[in-house]
């Protein structure tokens, strides 16, 4: 027969047993299951359902845990493919980037007017022209999946840190704010700060397009004054400006008035010069003063001989100093003077332009 001590504490220990609720499997199965689940929504539910288990499901949900944040890394992995879009992308811009570096020192070379070398530079141009095109042409692909799988699984590994630090305080990053930790598990994961590179280069790209496209359509919305052939030349420039990585030309109309004014005074006056003889329109300066430019004007280029507006960038391109103001990275607005085969271009900037 058992003493009252003894019985008292078996019933102690089958009342403990009672009180601590067993463990259900199958709803750790399915939680960890959950956790590792690309969708935010199962996530939130798999943490909520372990959070509500006893404690002796803490090593299951650790355990859970570390797997899903393997399975999470193995995602951004997966979407740093080197067959991606994006990664073909990448590819052709760091060959942009290095081979625009070297043409535009080429550009701003003087070849004193050598057609040999001038015509290598012509060369390098198409090559490099057709890199842009390649380029440009890649950032049309829809990286949508890609852009969401890495960003999915960065914010997965955010809140399985935050859950892991909650079961072991020596990890514990309270001390970083969401963005903080963002950068930290981005900076963490060699494949997901490669994608993210990837993906700001990509956008650069987008961003470079779009700047065109932009300032082609604003041309083209000026008004009876902006003649064809101004438009014609503006594109042409604009094109091979942001081929070498320049910012596209916005054609000024009083920049164009001061431009067209000294074409006029040329054709009519008969010479072919920079400086005027006609009274308060000795220099490029002074004419866009006196056309009511608000802006400020940087340079001016004059040709005679064609109405043809390739042929007025031709020979501007084949002359040093023409070209290195055509390729100057200091303006943002032009001016564009034509009478008859009488041109002026003159470069400058403006404030919100």
């Amino acid at each position: 027969m058992k003493s009252p001590t003894t019985l008292w504490l078996l019933c102690a220990c089958l009342l403990q047993a009672q009180e601590k609720p067993a463990v259900n499997m199958q709803h750790v199965r399915t939680a960890a299951m959950w956790l590792s689940h690309a969708e935010a929504g199962k996530r939130k539910a798999s943490i909520s359902t372990f959070r509500s288990m006893p404690a002796e499901a803490m090593p299951y949900y650790k355990t859970a845990l570390e797997a899903a944040l393997k399975v999470n890394l193995d995602r951004i992995k997966q979407a740093d493919k080197s067959d991606s879009p994006l990664a073909a992308h990448d590819d052709v811009s760091r060959q942009l980037d290095d081979e625009r570096n070297r043409v535009i020192e080429l550009i701003r070379t003087d070849y004193h007017k050598e057609n040999d070398k001038v015509r290598m530079l012509r060369e390098e141009m198409e090559d490099l022209s057709e890199l842009y095109d390649k380029r440009s042409k890649l950032a049309k692909s829809d990286i949508t999946a890609t852009v969401a799988a890495v960003n999915g699984g960065v914010d997965a590994i955010c809140e399985i840190t935050r859950e892991l630090e909650k079961l072991n305080p020596s990890q514990d990053r309270s001390e970083l704010d969401a963005e903080e930790l963002r950068e930290r598990v981005i900076k963490d994961s060699l494949e997901a700060e490669h994608v993210m590179q990837m993906v700001t280069s990509f956008e650069k790209t987008k961003k470079e397009v779009t700047q065109l496209a932009n300032a082609e359509a604003l041309n083209a919305e000026n008004g009876k004054w902006c003649l064809p052939s101004m438009k014609t030349f503006a594109t042409t420039l604009n094109r091979e400006r942001v081929v070498v990585g320049l910012s596209p030309l916005r054609i000024e109309e009083n920049l164009s008035a001061a431009a067209s004014g000294h074409s006029g005074d040329m054709a009519a006056g008969g010479f072919f010069a920079h400086e005027s003889p006609v009274p308060n329109k000795k220099s490029p300066w002074d004419r866009a003063r006196l056309a009511k430019f608000d802006g400020n004007a940087s340079g001016e280029n004059i040709f005679m001989g064609s109405t043809d507006p390739q042929s007025a960038y031709n020979g501007w391109f084949g002359s040093d100093g023409h070209r290195f103001i055509m390729f100057s990275d200091g303006p943002n607005c032009c001016g564009i003077g034509v009478v008859g085969i009488h041109w002026t271009f003159m470069t400058g900037s403006k404030n919100g332009w």
